[in-house]
């Protein structure tokens, strides 16, 4: 198990995205000994300004390129000696994945296959390499996996799966294929199923930027359906520091989720925007 201040080589994939713009951004501050390296395709969602203040960082590297990329994934693994992944790259946007399925079952499913035979490879010697005994490979997940959280209680890790959308389809795909590598290989994962992020660098097709910005602007401030759908709501920093504590003390094989206890629905989201 790594301790604080253990020295790591961490490939995090999609660190131009919102959630991993502010991992790499933490991680960078608060473990000196870690190494980075940042592999982004840099679509839509990603954007390098989200970490132009930490370019010039000796400890960090930044590569443009796509998960789905077998050679130069393999190659990554190689080069930098890399011990722990932190896979965020995603495609993330529920209305995108039922307007257009196949990106989400490409970049979720098959682009978590390649980094996990990638992982497999180089930490578990399936291409004749050297056992890497203190890899850790961690999974960022989504509660959505679970289906839709009903106006009381809350999801656990014993939850049962029930997606409702391409999108939180291909991450439980994604979530099941992590398991079975490490039931069938023993390959060091760990998964994380968060609720829903809010903070800086966020996209601004989500909901609280999305509301904030149109409010500004005097638009007209939309909402799915009669706003009744109910979301709990955590914040990235929040977020962030509870993957360094999985990836520090969490149990191989193990789920975790990560919430802010802050069940709301979505008009109530809305409604104290505008109250703001």
């Amino acid at each position: 198990m790594s301790k604080n201040g253990d020295a790591r080589r961490v490939l995090v994939t999609g660190g131009c995205g919102f959630i991993g713009a502010n991992f790499v951004r933490l991680v960078l501050e608060s473990r000196p000994d870690w190494q980075v390296v940042n592999l982004d395709k840099l679509t839509y969602a990603g954007n390098l300004q989200s970490l132009a203040d930490v370019a010039d960082n000796p400890r960090y590297r930044f590569i443009r390129g796509d998960i789905c990329d077998q050679d130069l994934v393999d190659s990554l693994f190689a080069d930098h000696r890399i011990d722990t992944v932190v896979h965020f790259a995603a495609e993330s946007h529920v209305d995108r994945s039922i307007t257009g399925p196949d990106t989400f079952i490409r970049t979720n499913i098959f682009g978590t296959f390649i980094l996990l035979e990638a992982a497999r490879k180089h930490w578990l010697g399936a291409a004749g390499g050297k056992r890497q005994e203190h890899g850790r490979f961690l999974h960022v997940s989504t509660d959505e996996v679970f289906g839709s959280l009903g106006p009381t209680g809350s999801f656990s890790e014993t939850t049962c799966y029930d997606p409702r959308s391409p999108y939180s389809a291909s991450k439980a795909s994604s979530d099941h294929l992590v398991r079975a590598y490490f039931h069938t290989y023993g390959l060091p994962v760990l998964i994380t199923n968060c609720s829903n992020n809010y903070g800086p660098y966020q996209f601004p097709e989500k909901l609280i930027p999305l509301v904030i910005n149109n409010g500004l602007q005097g638009h007209s401030l939309p909402v799915y359906g009669d706003g009744g759908n109910v979301r709990d709501w955590l914040y990235v920093q929040d977020h962030c520091e509870a993957i360094v504590r999985v990836l520090e003390q969490g149990r191989l094989g193990e789920s975790y989720n990560i919430g802010g206890h802050n069940e709301r629905r979505n008009l109530e989201v809305v409604e104290l925007l505008c109250d703001i």
